[in-house]
This record gives C-alpha cells, sequence and structure tokens, in this order.
C-alpha cells in the first residue's frame, strides 16, 4: 500500500514571490512600495531578489508578512554565448545556517562571481552558496536560453523556475515547463516554481509583471525556518490562478482536488493519459499504473490559468 502526500499534514497556506526586484537594484518601485503592494494583494511573504548582492530585511518582518532574504547573481558567458545563469540564492533555515561552513552572507553584501569558464564555474558558485547556509534554483532557464543538459549537470539545486512572469509577459519565454519535465524524467529531483521576477517599470501599468506567478507552501507557520522547510520539502504548489488543495497518494489512487478549473492532467515519468475535462471540475482521482517512478498534476482554468505540484516520487 502507499500512502504519500505532497503537502505537509497540518499548518496553513501561505502565498507569496520569491523573485521580486526594486529600486535597489534594476526595479522601479521602493523595497517599501513593493512590500505594501504584495501585502494588500494577499501575499504573505516576498523576496527582494536583487542583482548581485544580498539583502536581509528580516529586522522590517510583520505578524503576517515576511521578506526572506534573497539575491539573484549572474555568472557571465563568453563572447558570443546568448546563454546566462541566474542563480537564486535563499537564505536557509536557522539549521542551514548552524550547519554552515563558511561565512553566512550579510545584508547588502556584494556578491560577485567570475565569468563562465566551465560548469565548474557555476557549480563552485552553488556549493559555496550552500556552504553559507543557503539553498539555490535555477532561475528562468527558457528566457536564459540555456538547455536542459546544462540544468542537469549541475548538483544542489533544490529547484527550478518554471514560470517567470515577467519574461512570459514581456517576451513569451516564461514558461519552462517542458525542460522540467525532460529534467525530471532524466531523474534530475527539482521542485518546480512560479514567480514574477518583477521589475514594474512599464508604462501605463506599473505591476503587469507583478501578481502574475506565485508559490502557496503549506507550513505550520508564517516564519524563514517554516517557509523554507515547506519549500525544500516540496510542501508547496505553484500558479498562476487556480488553487490547489490536495495532492496525495493513497492506497494506489491519485487524489487531486482544487478550485473550479476546466482541465486536470495528471503526468509523470510514463504517458499517462489520464485527464479530467467539464466547465466547473475540482477534483482527480486515478488509480496507479503501478510502474510509475513520479506523478504530478496540474490544472487550467477557463481563461487558460494554470497551476502545478511538485512530483510525488514513488521509486
Amino acid at each position: 500500500m502507499i500512502s504519500k502526500n505532497s503537502f505537509m499534514n497540518g499548518g496553513s497556506w501561505y502565498k507569496g514571490n520569491l523573485h521580486g526586484h526594486s529600486t535597489l537594484s534594476d526595479g522601479a518601485l521602493t523595497p517599501e512600495e513593493l512590500r505594501e503592494a504584495y501585502k494588500q494583494q494577499g501575499y504573505s511573504f516576498i523576496a527582494h531578489s536583487e542583482h548581485d548582492f544580498f539583502t536581509n530585511f528580516e529586522h522590517e518582518n510583520e505578524p503576517n508578512f515576511i521578506l526572506l532574504p534573497t539575491s539573484e547573481v549572474g555568472i557571465r558567458m563568453p563572447a558570443g554565448d546568448i546563454r546566462i545563469f541566474h542563480l537564486h540564492v535563499i537564505m536557509g533555515t536557522d539549521e542551514h545556517l548552524r550547519a554552515a561552513t563558511k561565512e553566512p552572507l550579510k545584508h547588502m553584501e556584494p556578491i560577485i562571481w567570475p565569468d563562465f569558464v566551465s560548469f565548474d564555474t557555476a557549480q563552485q558558485f552553488i556549493d559555496d552558496m550552500v556552504s553559507r547556509g543557503n539553498i539555490v534554483m535555477f532561475n528562468h532557464p527558457h528566457w536564459s536560453t540555456v538547455e536542459w543538459e546544462d540544468v542537469y549537470a549541475l548538483d544542489n539545486l533544490f529547484a527550478l523556475e518554471v514560470y517567470n512572469h515577467c519574461s512570459e509577459w514581456h517576451e513569451n519565454m516564461g514558461n519552462s515547463r517542458i525542460m522540467w519535465e525532460t529534467l525530471l524524467r532524466k531523474g534530475k529531483k527539482l521542485w518546480g516554481t512560479a514567480t514574477d521576477d518583477n521589475h514594474n517599470r512599464y508604462p501605463g501599468d506599473i505591476y503587469n509583471d507583478s501578481f502574475g506567478g506565485w508559490v502557496v507552501v503549506k507550513a505550520p507557520e508564517l516564519t524563514r525556518n517554516a517557509v523554507i522547510q515547506a519549500l525544500v520539502e516540496g510542501s508547496f504548489y505553484s500558479s498562476t490562478g487556480p488553487e490547489i488543495y490536495e495532492f496525495r497518494i493513497e492506497n494506489d489512487e491519485v487524489i487531486f482536488e482544487c478550485s473550479p478549473v476546466e482541465r486536470i492532467y495528471m503526468n509523470g515519468d510514463v504517458r499517462q493519459y489520464q485527464i479530467e475535462l467539464g466547465e466547473n471540475i475540482t477534483s482527480l482521482r486515478k488509480k496507479l499504473r503501478g510502474d510509475e517512478k513520479f506523478i504530478r498534476v496540474e490544472c487550467y482554468d477557463k481563461y487558460g490559468k494554470f497551476a502545478f505540484t511538485n512530483p510525488i516520487y514513488l521509486d
């Protein structure tokens, strides 16, 4: 008998944006304006992931809204190589920090890394950040024109940014779902996230690259420790619209529940041909074939907005 749950038992749901920029780097809103905008939209946490330096605004946390210490670091390619490696550094839990073998990053500390020579350049950066008590995500791979083999070559990543709203809205290059699916089938275990990567600097509506992609973690409390632990364990889903309430496997049956949508797909390492269709469907229940290595679910509403789970691994 198999019994596995994608989300932590107990706890509450907390909505957050893991990737955004303010006037501290190349965004148009001040940190204070950015926080207020996301609070008004019902978010519980955001990350000031400014370019190439680390920010830690935890001293400004509120009971119902917290700030994750982060940075987005770019590793430049040699001339003529259009790829770019944007690696997303997030401070880990207190346990991660206690286990750190190097000095943790400080507020406003620059993070400058040598230009790309080989994959060792990127791997050494990831390993260095992890040794300082952080977790690392690979940002917007489709926009960065990297191939799945580039990400596959790297270890110590906890997640891939599958949907990047700024890249999608601005250049139609923000959806990396096919790359994520390929990596999963190849055995690369990475959680998938959706983010805004908001800059708020476009005329007309400064929020057009905000509030378009987010994660919702299930955690026992709204603290950095609890949110990061949920991220590391995959106890979250990602969305551009629909809500997900349940995703588990019990007695060899997949059980999925969500807000009203038109399509629900069950995906995995083997082609499942499992789909639910309807005007306002809210659940999917399917028996496992028995030879799956992982299962995940996506759902789409009538507006084309979607949400996706992380995989439940069965091997």
